[in-house]
């Protein structure tokens, strides 16, 4: 048997959010607060024993109480303390499941991309069994300009090759823990990456991608809500 977990992060600042206060990730759509619709629809492939939740120390009652009230059909949820960034926060996670879980395989999620069909679950778990690594991912269909230093277009990309990085983002636990803690403790200070993929290609190789449906957005801004509910 493999075993798989799944990571979900609502640690995030909202800081391109205009909710009032309100964090878009318990922002409140459908009578649920958005990560409690991302959680039970990535759990519905039934693929993960366990799920990891990644949030700040603030809100530690908060999501323990949102998860007793909308999901109790879901086995083995821990609520983890996010770090200061994104990368910390994920590590965190990693070291959790270390300490505590059998783990095969680790998927590390948005908490706000509500929206990933069980079926592209199913296949980026096909590809991570056969690779170690692969994320889901979004082609681009608009033109994409390069522009240098003052605004000028000096290139125009080839989009056939060209694609939007999304989540679930999937890895064999052990390279993907060995990964990112060479980059915690040895290039943090030095290196800024904005994604798991990123860091496992920098020590482990190779990441494959598994095409997603564009419904798969990240929301970030009011209207994004809109589109998706």
């Amino acid at each position: 048997m493999l075993y798989s977990s799944l990571v979900i992060l609502i640690a995030g600042s909202s800081t391109r959010f205009n909710t009032g206060g309100i964090k878009k990730q318990f922002l409140i759509v459908d009578e649920r607060p958005v990560f409690i619709h991302t959680l039970q629809n990535l759990t519905k492939s039934n693929i993960f024993q366990n799920v990891i939740i990644v949030c700040q120390k603030e809100y530690l009652n908060d999501v323990d109480k949102y998860i007793k009230e909308y999901c109790k059909n879901i086995e083995n949820i821990s609520i983890v303390l996010g770090g200061d960034t994104r990368v910390d926060s994920v590590y965190n996670a990693m070291k959790y499941l270390k300490n505590n879980y059998k783990v095969d395989y680790v998927f590390i999620h948005d908490g706000v991309r509500p929206i990933v069909a069980e079926s592209e679950i199913n296949m980026l778990m096909d590809k991570v069994i056969e690779y170690d690594a692969a994320i889901l991912a979004i082609k681009i269909n608009d033109t994409i300009k390069k522009i240098d230093s003052n605004n000028k277009i000096v290139e125009t990309l080839n989009r056939e090759i060209l694609y939007r990085a999304a989540t679930p983002q999937a890895f064999l636990f052990a390279k993907y823990y060995n990964a990112i803690d060479k980059y915690i403790n040895i290039d943090k200070s030095n290196i800024a990456v904005t994604d798991d993929a990123e860091i496992y290609a920098r020590y482990e190789g190779d990441v494959y991608i598994v095409q997603c449906s564009s419904k798969n957005i990240k929301i970030t801004t009011e209207d994004d809500i809109h589109l998706l509910f």
